[in-house]
């Protein structure tokens, strides 16, 4: 149904989130950044408003664990949810729900967290991992996209992707979200958004 990437960068404190589903505006549901504090994508059965109260125990000094743990607590249909989150330390954590639809994925390390359901793939998540660690030196969104480029070539979601999205956020600067709601290929037109968004235009006009 969906795959994505959440990732922080400790050492610039950048936050950057992207995915990328077979249904509409994946931008509008399953994403959330908050700066200084982490990244989140609340996917599978989406919950959107998890990802706020997520972050906010997180701000308030909250584990990613006990944050995660708190909110499906009552919850009688986590076993359906998958939810991965990264701090603006790099500390990551990862819940996949037992009853989210197969093939469901998922892996972690220092500074990223990856998962994916519905994929068409056992090979997904493994390409996107290998992607993202081989593209350290790649600006940060970029490095995120090639991620998922990465994914959707393994196979990606079962039934073809419609939306991506991608939410960035660097100190001193407000969060960039990029997102195509609709598209035949929307990675390809999310690569063609990032790329004008960092255009010189686009920065003289946006970047002050």
């Amino acid at each position: 149904m969906t795959f994505s990437i959440v990732a922080s960068n400790p050492s610039t404190k950048e936050l950057c989130v992207a995915t990328s589903t077979g249904l509409v505006a994946v931008g509008n549901l399953v994403p959330s950044i908050l700066p200084n504090v982490g990244a989140i994508c609340v996917q599978a059965m989406v919950k959107p408003s998890y990802r706020e109260t997520i972050l906010d125990l997180m701000k308030k000094g909250s584990s990613n664990e006990s944050a995660i743990n708190h909110v499906l607590k009552n919850d009688k249909k986590k076993e359906h949810r998958q939810i991965i989150v990264v701090n603006a330390k790099g500390q990551s954590y990862i819940f996949s729900g037992q009853k989210t639809i197969a093939i469901s994925d998922s892996c972690r390390g220092d500074y990223f967290s990856i998962a994916g359901n519905m994929l068409a793939s056992t090979s997904v998540i493994f390409s996107m991992k290998t992607a993202f660690l081989n593209n350290s030196n790649v600006f940060f969104p970029k490095r995120l996209l090639l991620t998922l480029i990465a994914g959707e070539n393994a196979g990606g979601d079962k039934r073809g992707c419609m939306s991506a999205a991608i939410e960035y956020f660097k100190p001193n600067r407000r969060i960039m979200a990029l997102r195509i709601d609709y598209s035949n290929n929307p990675l390809k037109d999310l690569s063609m958004a990032l790329e004008q968004r960092y255009s010189k235009e686009c920065k003289d006009a946006f970047d002050r």
